[in-house]
């Protein structure tokens, strides 16, 4: 039975970083990724609770991702 080994956190960083800066949605500037053991933390700004909820859901269809911690701020309206 092969044993599948965790993915590199600077990788998965990488790439769920690229995932959100390719959506319409995010400015890429304004969400930080940091990853350890598979544990998902975003950090920084988005515009709307919505955008919030979409970047914790691309960071969880990534493989390899067994938790998203979601502390992202929702800006007030200018």
């Amino acid at each position: 039975m092969a044993h599948e080994s965790a993915p590199d956190p600077e990788l998965l960083s990488d790439d769920i970083e690229h995932a959100l800066g390719l959506s319409w949605f995010f400015d890429p500037q304004t969400i930080k990724v940091s990853i350890q053991d598979g544990h998902v933390v975003l950090t920084g700004h988005v515009r709307t609770a919505r955008e919030r909820r979409m970047a914790a859901a691309a960071a969880w269809a990534h493989d390899g991702v067994v938790d998203v911690r979601n502390e992202l701020v929702v800006d007030a309206a200018e």
